[in-house]
């Protein structure tokens, strides 16, 4: 090929690639509409999963059930946000643009394929399931799924921005979540769950997305008629070349054309999903180019508005007028709000060249809410109060005002932390602050002061007490906290001050570090907790080296994160054993009543005591650990029980004597059964059985027996020496049970019986004979369904609470760590996971409908105090 047909060649390529993008807006719109379908149904899936879980629990037939229901419902809630983000992230990349993406493929390409392996049996369930799933969906919406693909294919002719129709097919979601749980550590069964709800709530409601995006093609001229015998190539070369003809490619076409291109691409997939961010998909694998850099911030207006008609068949048009196709659009999920953005752009800065890695790069906060309230009108709201925005303060002051860096250097010096942070007064006093500002800036220029602040920074710190304000009057924090929120009262100011976006991005460091350091200190409720100590070393050390460097924000914010980690992980392990000491003791105080209503008034001979008051008691201690008593193997197991306490009691006839005989053997066979189910040593069980026998023996050996029983005047009392021993002793203790498991795990060994390990019960023979307590008319089980029934909504394991103590005493902040079903009492434990208290459930719910006690919410602290002082400045 000649260099003149390789210059023509690329001549080629670059017309071909500067052909201008019509129907923009529509593009746009259609991913707000998928931001708007798929945040709102994710959303509820977790919600109608988390009702589910919670009831099915409070249904639970046995301890062992409802404790799993609870712990698949915190894992889910642990999880929630990591799946609906990282759906956004999976989906998008099948909704890359045509023009980024030439096929789609059947299937994500998967990071790591160098090795085959057979698929495990959990891994092939999921795969049945989201099979059956999708092969249904399809199914039912197949005529709209082709028509939306033609539709999309037509669109991609005029704007190759818009992505693959295939991209919406119902295996193309499954596979989205499928990769989304699959960065999970749920359990397979929890896995199963969320496909279940990911099925009930979103995908049987994909037909109302298909009939909206088929609609608003329709709507614009897209393929009304849908015509398959025929359809265009991509970027028709002749049409565009007589739309060049008429006029620039800015102009508006001629009448059947499109609309005009507009100056920047479309935004990302999410950008507009409160709480998400955009994921800005890598190019395919045969690409072998680097990724597309993000276009520029979209305006404040939201990007897309239809058109008046008459220039052309589509109804939406670029807000800014023509223009070449340059820029991609917007990545999906870049609109979800509260979705971090994920891509490989670098970081971007503010005004002052401070790194903004957390700002998602398709705008300002990469979301279209901040603190539930739309971007745009956050934005106008505080400018209408502060009386213009960050860009009206001129950096060298201007005529009468001091300058930016004067009062930044001012608010420095303000900045220095207190000897003692915990002597921070509840209070913001903006006059205060704007008084040591002149004060200190006259200090620098002879001890006079002759200009003054600019009226936006001292509005912005009026507005920033109003937010302050809100964080006083919260009631989820303690005033512990609140005084180390206060110390960061003149950085929140300067980062206001020196980021304009700082108000509309709630992924901003500062705002994240408040909501975290009120995360971490939920139940801190004095100074000398270590948690404290930990955070309040943060905030001092941010407090010493913050100047105007956003930087300072992020590092405190990752040793915050990095300080609860380790907090948490403390916690869920004690948590997780004072769980266990609780499940124990409510288990043996069940077999203790259980058994004392067989053995009151009962002899207990001397060979069946260590059966009736160590084997067959620890045998029922584990099987309702593990499976509760609604079973018909717990009333085996009573029923065996009871009868070889009546079967060795003192005979007084033949008769009687006849009758053992005839069914010791058939009690002794059903006994040794139920034993070799155990996990008790060979030995141990041999004995006891042995014993048992023996005790038949000798009671067969009695004589001088009359042939009717003699009714005796009063019973005859037992004289058998008592057993002091404890009510529940564990055959080893725990700690040093789960440490000698852990060694022989660490040395490669495989402990013996691990997965069988079994506690210990004991009972003291006048514990087990004293009178049980009077049977109630109702049954327990239900008056327990009917208390927690009572329960208010959101009391679940996982949530925090605000627990009276007595009157005498001091609330405390507290964690709801257990429910126990069958006595209708809940457990609560500290920020350390240590138990405090435990309450019945009906005297609780009674608390919580009386004021005194209460749950804490657990929301944003900035975004609640931030909308609050929105409220405030609107009235």
């Amino acid at each position: 090929m000649s260099d003149s047909d390789s210059e023509t060649e690329n001549q080629k390529d670059e017309e071909l690639n500067e052909q201008p993008k019509y129907y923009a807006e529509l593009v746009d719109h259609i991913i707000s509409q998928l931001e708007e379908f798929f945040s709102s149904r994710l959303d509820e899936m977790f919600k109608k999963a988390d009702d589910y879980l919670f009831e099915a629990a409070n249904e639970a037939i046995s301890t062992a059930e409802q404790n799993s229901l609870f712990e698949c419902m915190n894992a889910f809630r642990e999880d929630k946000q990591n799946i609906q983000q990282g759906f956004v992230d999976e989906l998008s990349f099948y909704l890359q643009p045509v023009s980024e993406l030439d096929e789609l493929p059947e299937k994500k390409p998967s990071k790591q394929v160098t090795t085959l392996s057979l698929v495990e049996q959990n891994e092939m369930d999921e795969l049945v399931t989201l099979t059956t799933i999708s092969g249904k969906a399809a199914m039912d919406h197949s005529e709209a799924i082709n028509n939306l693909i033609a539709r999309f294919k037509e669109l991609s002719q005029y704007n190759d921005d818009i992505f693959h129709g295939e991209a919406l097919e119902p295996k193309r979601l499954c596979d989205a979540m499928h990769g989304s749980v699959a960065k999970t550590d749920l359990t397979d069964g929890n896995k199963l769950y969320v496909y279940r709800f990911f099925n009930e709530v979103l995908i049987t409601d994909l037909g109302k997305l298909y009939e909206t995006l088929n609609n608003l093609l329709i709507e614009q001229g897209i393929l009304p008629e849908i015509d398959y015998s025929g359809m265009f190539s991509h970027y028709d070369e002749s049409g565009y070349d007589e739309a060049a003809e008429d006029g620039a490619a800015g102009d508006a076409p001629p009448e059947g054309s499109a609309p005009p291109p507009p100056a920047g691409g479309r935004r990302a997939f999410g950008s507009g999903m409160q709480g998400y961010a955009g994921h800005a998909p890598q190019p395919p694998m045969n690409a072998g180019a680097p990724g597309v850099p993000m276009p520029p911030p979209m305006p404040p207006g939201g990007g897309y508005a239809p058109m008046p008609q008459g220039g052309g068949p589509a109804g939406y048009a670029p807000a800014g007028g023509g223009g070449g196709g340059g820029g991609p659009r917007r990545a999906f999920g870049s609109g979800m709000q509260g979705f971090a953005q994920s891509g490989s752009q670098g970081p971007q800065t503010n005004a002052n060249n401070a790194p903004q890695n957390n700002v998602p790069q398709a705008g300002p906060s990469g979301q279209a809410y901040s603190a539930g309230v739309p971007v745009n009108q956050v934005r106008q709201s505080i400018e209408n109060y502060v009386g213009g925005n960050n860009a009206d303060v001129a950096p060298g002051g201007g005529e009468g005002f001091y300058s930016q860096r004067q009062v930044m250097t001012a608010l420095t010096d303000l900045q220095t932390p207190a000897a003692d942070l915990s002597r921070t007064p509840l209070i913001f006093d903006a006059n205060q602050i704007k008084k040591a500002v002149l004060s200190s800036i006259g200090e620098t220029e002879g001890g006079a002061v002759t200009k003054a602040v600019h009226q936006v920074s001292e509005k912005t710190i009026d507005f920033i007490k109003l937010i302050f304000d809100a964080i006083i009057d919260e009631e989820s924090i303690t005033d512990e906290i609140k005084t180390l929120l206060l110390s960061l009262q003149i950085p929140v100011i300067k980062a206001a001050m020196l980021d304009s976006e700082f108000f509309v991005d709630d992924q901003h460091p500062a705002r994240q570090l408040l909501d975290k350091i009120a995360e971490a200190g939920v139940g801190v409720s004095e100074h000398k907790d270590p948690v404290y100590i930990d955070i309040e070393k943060i905030v001092r050390k941010l407090l010493q080296d913050y100047d105007e460097d956003v930087v300072a924000f992020t590092v405190a914010l990752d040793e915050l994160k990095a300080l609860t980690e380790e907090i948490y992980r403390k916690a869920r392990e004690n948590e997780a054993k004072s769980q266990k000491t609780v499940k124990m003791a409510h288990a043996k105080k069940i077999v203790l009543q259980e058994i004392r209503k067989i053995t009151i008034g009962k002899e207990l001979p001397e060979g069946i005591r260590d059966l009736v008051l160590k084997v067959w008691p620890s045998m029922m201690f584990n099987h309702f650990l593990n499976n509760g008593k609604a079973n018909d193997e717990w009333v085996e197991l009573l029923m065996i029980l009871q009868k070889i306490i009546e079967s060795v009691q003192p005979v007084h006839s033949m008769a009687e004597l006849e009758e053992l005989g005839l069914s010791n053997q058939d009690i002794v066979e059903a006994a040794g059964n139920k034993l070799k189910k155990c996990k008790k040593g060979q030995q141990v069980v041999g004995r006891v059985m042995a014993d048992l026998e023996a005790t038949y023996a000798a009671l067969m050996k009695t004589s001088g027996l009359p042939e009717e029983p003699v009714e005796l005047e009063k019973p005859v009392e037992s004289e058998e020496p008592q057993l002091d021993t404890g009510l529940l002793e564990q055959a080893a203790d725990e700690a040093s049970t789960d440490e000698a498991v852990a060694g022989e795990v660490a040395t490669g060994e495989e402990p013996a019986e691990a997965e069988h390990i079994e506690e210990e019960l004991e009972l003291d023979q006048a514990e087990a004979q004293a009178e049980p307590e009077p049977v109630a008319e109702k049954d327990p089980d239900v008056i327990a369904k009917e208390k927690i029934s009572r329960l208010p909504e959101g009391v679940a394991p996982g949530a925090w609470f605000i627990v009276y103590n007595g009157e005498d005493k001091p609330v405390r902040r507290l964690k709801l760590a257990v429910i126990l079903v069958h006595d209708a009492s809940m457990v609560f434990v500290d920020h350390l996971g240590n138990v405090v208290i435990e309450k019945d459930v009906e005297i609780f719910t009674d608390e919580i409908e009386k004021g005194l006690s209460g749950i804490i919410m657990q929301h944003s602290v900035f975004d609640h105090a931030l909308h609050s002082a929105l409220e405030t400045i609107e009235r």
